[in-house]
């Protein structure tokens, strides 16, 4: 019994030890728990029945072969801007799109144009429905991933329509004696390079960080790394159009004009 006694009595000092060295402020033990980044987290919203791929997650599926992209915005919206490599379902057509990947085992990412846009889940499930075994989503949507500093795509279509609205800055990607020797109007002039300069001088300067902007080249891939560059300047709404300088030409949409010699003078050769 008195041993029974001495333990007790060792166990409750020890406690209150413990308690008091917590209220005097000395570091009590604490599992640790790793903390996530913005790029690692997903929304895991309510009534979800397909899994959620964070922003790095969704990164990486896009790097891999042999895997599909659908887009649930509107025609219009992802005309506009989309994740690069993405299908739109409401362009193409649903039931053409199931037609056009009959195995059922295909890897199918769904996204939309924000982390609470419900046509991610409603498209993401209908294809559960129809037997698609490996559906997931990027609920966080295009929003977030422009957030992130990722740009978007926009199609020939966005881009005209864009221009005839005069709702975007065009950023002309080429080489700088191409750019003299004509460009779209009013277009400014940046290279790969360059974003950060074209900040703080009048290419950008004076826009709101939330002006959308549509940067087109020689390639694609050209345009796309200015975009990229220019998203990471903190300009969220920039997109290159995913075709050539060529391709607009021929689309006739805009008459070719040579800039100014003060727009010029004001760039570095």
């Amino acid at each position: 019994m008195r041993l029974r006694y001495l333990l007790c009595t060792k166990f409750l000092v020890s406690a209150l030890s413990i308690v008091v060295s917590v209220c005097e402020g000395a570091p009590a033990e604490v599992p640790s728990k790793a903390k996530l980044t913005v790029f690692e987290a997903t929304l895991e919203a309510e009534l979800r029945t397909t899994p959620e791929l964070s922003t790095n997650e969704f990164k990486a599926f896009l790097a891999k072969r042999g895997v599909v992209v659908f887009d649930a915005q509107a025609d219009r919206e992802f005309a506009a801007a989309h994740v690069p490599g993405s299908i739109s379902i409401e362009e193409t057509g649903f039931l053409r799109l199931v037609q056009a990947y009959p195995d059922r085992s295909t890897e199918i990412v769904v996204y939309a144009n924000g982390p609470f846009a419900d046509s991610a889940r409603r498209r993401a499930d209908e294809l559960v429905n129809l037997g698609y075994t490996k559906v997931r989503r990027y609920q966080l949507g295009l929003a977030v991933w422009r957030a992130l500093g990722n740009t978007a795509e926009t199609t020939l279509q966005g881009f005209r329509r864009m221009f005839s609205e005069n709702s975007a800055v065009m950023i002309d990607a080429r080489s700088r004696a191409e750019f003299a020797a004509g460009t779209i109007p009013a277009a400014e002039s940046i290279q790969p390079g360059e974003a950060g300069q074209a900040t703080r001088d009048p290419r950008l300067q004076y826009y709101d960080r939330n002006t959308r902007i549509v940067v087109f080249g020689n390639s694609s891939d050209a345009a796309r790394r200015v975009a990229e560059e220019i998203a990471r300047q903190a300009y969220p709404n920039s997109s290159y159009f995913g075709g050539t300088y060529l391709e607009l030409k021929q689309a006739k949409f805009f008459s070719e004009r040579k800039p100014s010699a003060s727009t010029l003078r004001g760039l570095k050769h």
